[in-house]
Order: structure tokens, then sequence, then C-alpha cells
């Protein structure tokens, strides 16, 4: 490997009876702070106003700007070769300003500041959620009218994933969340003589509330992500844009199959947690309540009625669109880098997640209201 040739030094000579200066050696960013100081120094102890440039051997875009400062002080500049006098005159036809100052930002305008950032985000958000939305009816719209451009392969595939795949942890997650209800409810109700209520407590909530919601964050946490990600890495690998020049739309071909398959696990999803949350329950109630599980079942059948049942499994489609739908459209906002994957798969899960726990307050207030 071959060594760098280490820069020249500067030097200074004075020739003639006027006491010109001739720099030699080479005015970089190497040797600019030092050159600085000689040539001050130099100009100011020999009182001379030119300086002789034709030994100069090496001279960059910093070093140009101080000769012009040289220049402009009155310093004439001599023996400059055309290489050297294209660097001047480009360097001395900049418009240099001085950087402006900051102005300081009190904290309460950058309170409101960031407040108005996060509303007009939000509000972006919300025109961008709608139009996705409109441009996934008329895909859907589409595919209704001819019934032979669903790609089936594809539905099964992402059936597969975001359902099959999900039954081990969304299993455990609805077992473990119908021991906690349990236990609490027992901890609760046992000072009052009431523990026989827990087995209510744990059908009712799992049936209408746990099961279909802790299902629904599990798949937005799971499937969601996976969703940005996916087309996100595609978009980043042009691999979206070369659809389109192919004359293919990406939202029957990427859209469409990821959000029918999730209208088809998420509902099965939430009817197998009610199921094995039922189980959880029939187990906590075993171990605390000492009810053998022919007990556990009339129990079960007095405390719920199949509206309980449908309250929860009605929610299911809904979530499936919002987390479809929010997951990929943020797979479609990706930019073009890594760090932008990432930040829009978080995006994608954050936001999910809270509209789904939204709704579902939504939800229970409808119900309510209802009578349901």
């Amino acid at each position: 490997m071959q060594e760098a040739t280490p820069t020249p030094p500067l030097r200074f000579a004075v020739t003639g009876e006027a006491g010109h200066l001739t720099l030699e050696g080479a005015l970089d960013v190497h040797t600019l702070t030092a050159a600085q100081e000689l040539l001050r120094h130099s100009l100011k102890k020999r009182g001379s106003h030119a300086l002789n440039l034709a030994e100069l051997g090496q001279l960059d875009t910093p070093g140009a700007l101080f000769l012009c400062e040289l220049r402009d002080k009155g310093v004439r500049l001599t023996g400059i070769r055309v290489e050297q006098q294209r660097l001047l005159d480009l360097v001395g036809g900049l418009d240099l300003k001085p950087l402006p100052t900051l102005r300081s930002v009190s904290r309460w305008r950058q309170l409101i500041i960031q407040l108005g950032k996060s509303a007009d985000g939000a509000l972006q958000d919300s025109y961008d959620i709608v139009a996705f939305v409109g441009k996934a009816a008329s895909a859907a719209w589409q595919l209704l009218l001819h019934p032979g451009s669903v790609s089936l392969p594809s539905i099964s595939r992402h059936v597969a994933e975001t359902g099959i795949n999900a039954l081990p942890i969304v299993g455990v997650m609805g077992f473990m969340m119908s021991i906690v209800i349990g236990y609490q409810g027992v901890a609760q109700l046992r000072p009052y003589g009431g523990e026989e209520f827990t087995v209510n407590l744990v059908a009712v909530s799992v049936l209408r509330e746990m099961g279909v919601l802790i299902t629904s964050i599990m798949v937005a946490g799971r499937t969601g992500s996976a969703f940005t990600a996916e087309i996100g890495v595609m978009k980043v690998r042009e691999e979206i844009d070369a659809l389109k020049v192919m004359g293919l739309d990406p939202m029957n071909l990427l859209v469409m199959p990821r959000l029918i398959a999730l209208l088809i696990a998420l509902p099965l999803l939430a009817f197998y947690a009610d199921i094995i949350g039922l189980l959880g329950g029939a187990a906590i109630a075993q171990v605390t309540l000492h009810l053998s599980p022919f007990q556990y079942l009339d129990r079960v059948h007095l405390a719920v009625t199949y509206k309980d049942f449908l309250v929860g499994i009605v929610k299911a489609p809904v979530f499936a669109i919002v987390i479809g739908i929010i997951g990929c459209m943020h797979g479609m906002r990706v930019s073009g880098s890594a760090e932008s994957v990432g930040r829009e798969t978080t995006r994608a899960v954050v936001k999910a997640i809270f509209l789904v726990l939204t709704l579902d307050a939504l939800f229970s207030i409808l119900f309510e209201q209802l009578g349901i």
C-alpha cells in the first residue's frame, strides 16, 4: 500500500528591495491556521502589501478564501497561475454572509409549537386513513365485480401466517388472562361472600371484552407490524414501483389479500381465545372454588347468553379492518430507507392498538345504550 505524501511545509521568503513576500509550499485546510498567523505577522512586520504566489504548489478553497480576504484588505497578489486565478475568481464571487443568530424560543412557545405540530400530524393521518380506506373500498368493489382476480394462494398464505401461526401465543394470552381475572375476582368478592360470582365475572369479561381485545392487541403488534415491514421493504427495493410499471395495482396484489386474510383470521382467533379463556376460568374455578367442570359449565350457561358472545365476535371484523388498513397504509408510506421502515412500523403498531382500544370503548358505550 502506497504511503500518503506529506504536505509540503509553508515557507516565506523576502525577495527584491520592495520587500515582496513569496509564498511557497501548500496553502490548504491542513496548513491554513499556521499560514494565517505567519502571513499576518510577516505582512505587519515587513510592511509589505504584495504577495507572490508563483511558488505556491497547492491551494484549496479555504486557502483561496483567506487569500481573497487579504486581497480585500489591500494586499496585492502577484504571480497567480491560471488554475489559481480561476479558483480565486470562483471563491471571490461567492456571496458570503455570516450565519444568522438563532433566536431562543421560550418553553411555552415550544410547547405550543409541539402541540400545533402534533395536531397537524393527527389531522394529516386522519386524511391519509380516510383516503386509504377509500382506495381499499374501491379495490374490494373491483374484486367483487371480478372474483376471478382474487389471489387465493396469497390469501391462504396470509391466513396461515396471521391465524394459524398465532394460535399458540393467543392461547397462552387467553388462558393467563382468565387466570388473572379469576384470582382477582375471588380476592375481591370473597370478603363479601360472593366468590361464586367469579365464574360470572370471568365468563362475561372473556366473551364480551377481553377475548377479542387481547387478541386484537396481539394481532396488531404481531401481524400489523409484519404488514408494514413487508410492504415497506418492498417499497425500499422499488418492487412496488415495478408493479406499477407493469400495469399491476399494488392495492389488489398486496393490500387486499392481507385484509381478506385478516378478516378471516381475527374472528376465528377471537373465538379461539374465548374458548381458551373459558377453559382457564374452569381451571381457576377448580383450584379456588372447588367446582367440577360440569358445575362450571352450568354456571357459565346461567351467567352468559348468546348476546355476550355476539358482542365480542361482532367487534372482531371491525378491528381486523382497522389493523389491516393501518399496517398496509404505513407500509406504503415508507420513504426508502431502513430507518423509515422502523419508524413506520412503530407508528403502525402504536396507532393500531390505540384505535382498537378507542373503538372498543365506543362499542361498549354503544352496546350499553342499546341495552345489549
